[in-house]
Order: structure tokens, then sequence, then C-alpha cells
């Protein structure tokens, strides 16, 4: 979990960076990247929430 999270803030600082570089960002150019970060935080929950619900399914014993 935590090499997922690591993950997550080097993704977060690769596109804080390119865009300090950048002579001129346009508004489309913040949206797209935004709604992709936004995207990439959703997926990451959700792939930890249906791994968390596998192992609690996993663990329950057999009736």
């Amino acid at each position: 979990m935590h090499s997922t999270q690591m993950l997550a803030v080097l993704f977060i600082l690769v596109l804080t960076m390119g865009s300090a570089y950048a002579q001129g960002v346009s508004s489309s150019i913040l949206i797209f990247s935004s709604s992709m970060l936004l995207l990439t935080i959703l997926t990451i929950y959700v792939i930890l929430k249906i791994r968390n619900s596998l192992q609690h399914h996993l663990d329950k014993p057999a009736k």
C-alpha cells in the first residue's frame, strides 16, 4: 500500500513540475491535467477498495 501512495505522490510531482517550466499554460491544459489527476486518484481508490473487499471475502470462514 505504501508503494501505491509513493507512486501517486510521484505522479503528482511530475505533473506539477512539468507545468512549472511551461511558458504559458492554457486553461484547457490545466483542466485536462486536473481531470486526469482526479481520474487517477479515483482509480487508485477503487482498486484499493476492491482489493480490501476481496481480502475480507477470502478471510471469512467457509460455512
